[in-house]
């Protein structure tokens, strides 16, 4: 009779040994995926630092974007049991990047001109990222809803510039070669957009209105305030 107790308790034992195993098990897999997601987030978030950087000249909606960073930095460090090294470097790093958006005097070079569809594509898929950031720190409260508007309106009208602007240029370089009905077809992709936008910004209808005198013949190329790369592609 005492063996079968001892046997009972020792099957008990095992079997709660095992549960507990499984428990750290799971807790320490849910640990993991939880960082794989955000690391992957951070990895998404630096290729939107960058465009905004190269992008917009305003660079607040890329220090709130790599304060976001930051934020998702802090919460996989919490959540490292081990080697910290390369998490604290990484934030170090947005630190520093962060201090160099708020100290910059002097206005950036940034250009809504891409190369290729898949560019303008991917340029505006990081400024809706952005976008996505800014609403959900407005959630926090870390940006108040006057910043928000601006900050939307500015990524609205980025949106539309990165297509609209590629197109001219990409009419530009045809018109440079000699090709005027590709030229053409170009300026018509860019001042159909520009039509279709609802974008109050004043500079969209002077677009429309001198691509179509562009169009026309009458103007070889946009005002240089609205379309500063001709310069570079003229």
């Amino acid at each position: 009779m005492t063996l079968l107790f001892i046997l009972i308790f020792v099957t008990l034992a095992a079997l709660g040994l095992v549960s507990t195993i499984n428990q750290m098990q799971k807790r320490e897999r849910t640990r993991r995926m939880q960082q794989r997601q955000m690391r992957l987030q951070v990895e998404l978030l630096e290729e939107v630092v960058d465009c905004l950087m190269q992008t917009l000249p305003d660079r607040q909606i890329a220090k709130h974007v790599n304060d976001e960073i930051l934020d998702l930095l802090q919460k996989i460090l919490q959540l490292e049991r081990r080697n910290t090294t390369h998490i604290e470097a990484s934030i170090k790093y947005a630190e520093t990047r962060g201090n160099e958006l708020v100290a910059l005097k002097s206005r950036p070079r940034t250009s809504y001109l891409k190369d290729s569809d898949v560019q303008i594509a991917q340029a505006q898929s990081h400024l809706n990222k952005a976008a996505q950031v800014l609403r959900h720190r407005h959630s926090l409260g870390r940006v108040s809803d006057e910043e928000l508007d601006v900050y939307l309106n500015e990524l609205s009208w980025a949106h539309l510039m990165v297509s609209a602007v590629s197109f001219i240029g990409q009419g530009y370089k045809a018109s440079g070669r000699g090709d005027i009905f590709s030229a053409q077809a170009y300026y018509k992709k860019a001042q159909y957009l520009l039509i279709e936008s609802t974008h109050s910004d004043p500079k969209r209808m002077r677009m429309i209105r001198e691509l179509g005198e562009t169009i026309a013949g009458t103007r070889k190329a946009l005002s240089e305030d609205l379309v500063p790369e001709d310069a570079a592609l003229l």
